[in-house]
């Protein structure tokens, strides 16, 4: 009876302690540290990690070291020549970059398109982007927030022929949430931008304001 009680006791906590997860925080050589998200482990036994009844490991690792993101960015912004008013536009931002844990740095794309009338215009512009990450954005990780900014340069096509340089800086805070601890997640941005336009009919002018941005990211 005793050995049936044993036997029945290994496979209770064999599968409540495989319904829960581990969460690698920092490894160095062949040891660890870790977090247990139920139950108490005592210093000194040893635990063995064993594939579930499908035969397939328990523990689930979402690498997080290449990322791509599609956000919209929105700006509200103000020339600083005489009788200039108050901008707002709407931006869409395609990104790829390298995870290092605490930054993260990779190219950049942004896309406009205004039509007001029979005319058209567009803006193409290029560059780069880099973020601090104050919590390591390491896989099993449900909220990063931290500082980024990103610089960019193109063209801004007025849809009558004529075209101007724009070159932007961005910096701000930013978070990150993964619902599901997974590497799929959203981001919110929000900082000052500072705008240099040249070229244009007006001549040069500095465009400054508030910039908000919103949208997915996928780590992989």
């Amino acid at each position: 009876m005793k050995k049936w009680l044993l036997v029945l006791a290994i496979m209770t906590f064999s599968s409540a302690s495989f319904a829960q997860k581990i969460k690698v925080r920092k490894v160095k050589g062949n040891q660890a540290v870790i977090e247990f998200s139920g139950g108490a482990l005592q210093p000194g036994n040893v635990y063995e990690l064993a594939p579930d009844e499908f035969g397939e490991s328990s523990a689930v690792s979402t690498s997080r070291k290449y990322l791509v993101g599609l956000s919209f960015n929105f700006e509200n912004t103000k020339a600083d020549t005489a009788g200039a008013e108050n901008e707002t536009d709407i931006n869409l931002l395609g990104k790829f970059g390298w995870n290092f844990g605490t930054y993260e740095v990779g190219p950049l794309i942004s896309y406009s398109s205004t039509a007001i009338g029979s005319v058209t215009t567009t803006t193409y512009k290029f560059g780069g982007f880099g973020d601090y990450n104050m919590i390591a954005n390491t896989p099993g990780e449900a909220f990063v927030y931290g500082l980024g900014g990103f610089a960019t340069m193109g063209q801004r096509d007025s849809g009558t022929g004529s075209k101007i340089d724009v070159m932007d800086f961005f910096v701000g805070p930013f978070a990150k949430w993964f619902p599901t601890g997974t590497g799929v997640g959203f981001r919110l941005d929000g900082g000052y931008i500072y705008q240099k336009v040249s070229g244009g009919v007006g001549g040069d002018a500095t465009i400054t304001g508030l910039s908000f941005t919103a949208g997915i990211i996928a780590y992989f």
